[in-house]
């Protein structure tokens, strides 16, 4: 069953996006590996899909916060900063 949901995720990106197939296979197995021992005590799947999407929210909220808006900043600005971030 786990290898038809990584074939599954990599078919449904390659649709949605067109790239990125391995990216989202690789991270998809490293959830599955995580989740394993958890699988392995009996822990139900609903709950570590609920500790997933959890997780999911608190990164995104985290992300929101760290993030720096480019809105209203010129050319100059945005290239500065990008050159920040590649350093």
């Amino acid at each position: 069953p786990a290898a038809k949901s990584l074939v599954d995720v990599s078919l449904s990106q390659d649709a949605e996006v067109g790239d990125g197939t391995t990216s989202v296979v690789i991270l998809s197995g490293e959830f599955l590996k995580e989740a394993k021992p958890f699988v392995e005590e009996s822990v139900h799947p609903r709950s570590i899909i609920k500790a997933y999407r959890m997780a999911s929210e608190l990164a995104i909220a985290k992300i929101k916060e760290l993030s720096i808006s480019l809105e209203g900043r010129s050319d100059a600005e945005k290239k500065d900063l990008l050159k920040k971030c590649a350093m």
